[in-house]
Order: C-alpha cells, then structure tokens, then sequence
C-alpha cells in the first residue's frame, strides 16, 4: 500500500499529458487530446510515433534555444526534422496542441490562436503518424481528411510528392523554423531553385540529370534509386537523377540555399546530390554584395574592391563603399526609402573578374545600349540598384530590388563589367532633415553682402556725424579743401563759414533770397 501514492502521482502526470478519457496507443492518438511543449522538454520523447518508431511527433524547440516551441516530425535516429505546422508562429514552452473532433489547433499560454488545420470535410476519429512521415488526420471510415504530406515545408521524404504549384521553402536557420528566403518550385520541364523571385540553380543543371520525356512535368517524387519528376498522370519519368539513397531518404531546401538528396546511413543522413555545386551561386551566401571565392573544402566570403564590411553589420555581412561619400542607394520597394528621391547618383565598379548570379538566368534590359545609357536607365529606376554591362553584346543588366552577393570566378567574361549604384555625399541619415542644399551655397555670399551693407551703413553714420560737428564748429573752422572730399556730385556745393558771411554781406540778406547760388537776390541769373 505505500506504494499507491507514487504510481498515482505517475498516472496523474502522465493524465496531464495524454487525455485519460479516451483510449489511445503510441501510434494513433482520439479526440480530446492535449499536449504541451512543458511536458517534452525533451524533444526526444514525443507524443505520438510512427508503428516501427521511425518518426515521431513532438512539441519541442529545436536547437540549443528554448523560447520558440513547435509541433514539428522528426526522423528519430538522425534527429531531423522533416515537417512543421507552426514554423511561422511558434508558441512558448506553455502552449499547447489540441487534437478535437474539428481538427489539430494549436495556441499559446494566452490561449490565442496561432495554428490550425483548414475546415475538414466531416468529424475526425483519430490522428496517426505513418512509417514514413506523414502526419494524418482520419474519419470513421478511415478516410483521409488532411495529411502534412499536403503541406511540404522544406523537406520531402520516400512516398511523399511535391506536385506543380506546391513549393519547398527553406528556414531561416537550424534553430529557427520559420519561413526564410529560398525556394524551390515545380515548372512544367524543370525544378528550380529561386530567391527574391529570381532563378538561380535548375535540376536539369545538376550533372546526374537527364531528361527522358517531353510530357509535361506534374510532380517531383524520389525513391531508392533517386530523384524523379513523372508526367503522364505519373506513368511517365520527365527527368531524373540517378543516385542510390539506399533503404531511406530525404531531399531537402537547406537555409543556406543549398538543395540536396541525402541516404541514410548510421546515425546520420549523407548527401548523394546537391545543387548548386557552387555554393558562390547561391544568391546570398555571402549577404549583400559579399564577395564568394572558390576554397578547396568550402568559400570564402570577403568584399570587392571599393568597399568593405559595414560596421553596422549583424548577423550578416553587409559590403559598403570604402569612401564615405558615396552610400548604397535603396530600392523604391524596401521599407527604408530615405534616399530613394535623391538623383545624385554615382556608379561604383565591382572590378574584373566577378559576376552575378541572376545574369545567366535572366535577359537584358536592353541591347545595343552604351554603358553611359545603361547608368540612365538604371538611375530613371527607382527599384535598380546597380547594374551589369556586356561589352561584346552592348547589353545592360540590371540589379533590382535587392542586392545579393557576387561571386569571383575564372570563367567570369573580362568583358561583363559590375557597377553598383550609389548616392553622392553622406548618407541621407546623417543630414539635417528638409535642409536645402542650395543654402549651403548662398551662406557665404549673404553674410558677405550683410557685412558689406553693415560698413556701408556704419560710414554714411560716421561721415553726417562728421559733417553735422564741422557746421556746429565753422565759426571757429576756416575753410578747407578737405571739405571737397565730402562733396557729393549732383548736390549743391558746400561753402565755408567765411564765403557765406561776403556772399550775404555779414549776414545781411538772408540766404535764398538773392545771395548766391542759383538765384541773385530773388532774380535768377
């Protein structure tokens, strides 16, 4: 009897987890069930598991950190996580994951809404993970009324299909599950790797592909012998990759942009095939207009000639021009438009010898063109950031919307010469707000001219005090031929005190009436 207190203890806590109201099994779990990150710290551990143990399904936080919580699929052996619902909503150690006779729901400690599966078809009986992956919600009868597999993240694995129109979308970290910037999309001949809505790697590319059909491609699948993408309502193999992924695989968007098809082997998965190659042609491996050089093991990542490393730079590197008067100009379409409106431009080289990845993938914005007119389109563009100029073909090329890296490489054409757009003078931030240029201008000269009319003033004080002393003392003053110098032309002469006294007879006749000047004694001369 002393041991009834600790196996109720255990079975209340493992209530907590698992609804007790319902029966379920390591492998198919009946609405109502609830589970909470808190309670798999774990991530290990799981609530639910596929019938060979092969997958299991978790609340966890994947990585070192221990904020962000999803329901995420992981391969247990490897630790690899192959589908998330939450990637761009993650929940607290709190929240928690609902399983009721509507749907999966998951909120966080607030109870606020942060996941869900779409308005189903009729009521769910039970919740299953599959040997291989696939998360399945199911009625009754045992029909499918939704499965993860439906909703690829970054991974597919062996059974699963990636049809035209669905894609696969890379995080943005190890850690960080959520929607980053790479993906790759089916077309109806090729499977391509893109980034900011531009090609940069295509399957057809990779050395162990070939084409085997002309029907339209309909979906991107893989088995032990390899990639395929089928057409011909999937009777038909359009192209394929020839690599052996033994008993099991997995073909996976890495965050660094890198798309590859791994076999597992140990413990761990190996990559079979990987595209691009090159990691210098994935778009932002070295952030913006890092430099990617070739190394024996990995790249290397540094700036072109006329710039360097931004301090302000974070997490990643960011390349800006060695001379502080010349800044990066930004694009009409990013959210910082502090110096979209300034028509200053200037045109910075990127040196020989370094290209772009979109250039091979994309056409001239014109032909036949001079690089001076090249530079005027790009500077009418509020969206163009720099520009690439073929001197063979006289093509321009532009940058748009956002810089990524460059990349140094031997084949590069001498005659394919870069140029980024840049704003003359200090960047727009470090400047007085709604200042106008052209008073910097006109400051010297109005200070001057105020200077000048301030002396000016200040004499004509100096000289009619000088004249007014000069009458108060002229009785004692003979006349001098220094008063000539104060003689303003067109005004009447000045006489000393001794002229006026002959001319008037002492005083005698008064002054206007016919003493001098003009008029004699009231008679005009």
């Amino acid at each position: 009897m002393d041991s009834f207190p600790f196996i109720f203890s255990i079975l209340l806590s493992f209530c907590a987890i698992v609804s007790c109201s319902t029966p379920s099994t390591n492998f198919i779990l009946y609405p109502t069930f609830t589970a909470s990150g808190i309670h798999f710290i774990d991530g290990s551990l799981g609530f639910l598991t596929s019938p060979n143990g092969t997958f299991r399904a978790a609340i966890s936080s994947p990585g070192s950190q221990r904020t962000n919580y999803y329901l995420y699929i992981v391969h247990v052996l490897s630790n690899t996580i192959t589908w998330s619902a939450n990637r761009d909503a993650p929940v607290s150690s709190t929240g928690t994951m609902t399983l009721s006779v509507t749907g999966i729901v998951i909120t966080d400690q607030d109870s606020s809404l942060k996941w869900s599966t779409p308005p189903l078809n009729s009521s769910v009986s039970s919740l299953q993970l599959t040997e291989t992956g696939n998360l399945v919600l199911l009625d009754q009868y045992n029909a499918t009324l939704w499965e993860s597999f439906h909703y690829p993240t970054d991974t597919i694995v062996m059974g699963q299909k990636l049809p035209v129109g669905v894609f696969l979308s890379s995080a943005v970290s190890s850690s960080d599950l959520s929607v980053g910037g790479y993906w790759l999309s089916i077309t109806a001949s090729d499977a391509l790797l893109q980034w900011q809505n531009m090609t940069y790697w295509k399957l057809s590319m990779g050395a162990a592909a070939y084409t085997t059909s002309s029907y339209p491609v309909e979906y991107m699948a893989m088995n032990q012998t390899g990639l395929y993408l089928y057409g011909n309502n999937g009777s038909t193999v359009v192209m394929q990759v020839n690599v052996s992924v033994s008993k099991f695989g997995i073909a996976k968007l890495d965050y660094s942009g890198q798309f590859s098809v791994s076999n597992f082997s140990g413990t761990k998965f190996n990559t079979v095939f990987a595209g691009p190659d090159d990691k210098c042609q994935i778009p932002f491996i070295c952030g913006t207009l890092g430099l990617c050089s070739d190394n024996v093991d990995n790249h290397i990542c540094s700036c072109p000639s006329n710039f360097h490393p931004s301090s302000q730079s974070q997490n990643q590197t960011v390349c800006v021009p060695s001379d502080g008067s010349y800044s990066l100009s930004n694009s009409c379409n990013s959210t910082d438009t502090s110096n979209t409106g300034n028509s200053l431009f200037s045109y910075l080289s990127l040196g020989s010898g370094i290209d772009y990845f979109a250039n091979d993938f994309t056409s001239p914005v014109k032909y036949s063109v001079n690089l001076s007119a090249c530079e005027d389109l790009c500077s009418t563009d509020c969206s163009c950031l720099g520009i690439f100029y073929d001197n063979s073909s006289n093509s321009c090329y532009m940058l748009q919307n956002q810089l990524g890296s460059v990349m140094s490489t031997a084949s590069s054409k001498d005659d394919r010469l870069g140029f980024v757009k840049t704003i003359v003078g200090p960047s727009p931030v470090n400047q007085a707000v709604g200042f106008p240029k052209v008073a910097l201008v006109l400051l010297p000269f109005i200070g001057f001219f105020f200077l000048a009319a301030l002396g000016f003033f200040l004499w004509r004080r100096y000289t009619s005090s000088k004249t007014e002393n000069l009458n108060l003392n002229s009785q004692a003053i003979p006349f001098s031929d220094d008063l000539d110098a104060f003689s303003i032309p067109g005004l009447p002469i000045r006489f000393g005190y001794a002229e006026l006294e002959a001319a008037t007879d002492q005083f005698k006749n008064i002054i206007g009436s016919g003493g001098f000047g003009a008029v004699y004694k009231g008679t005009p001369r």
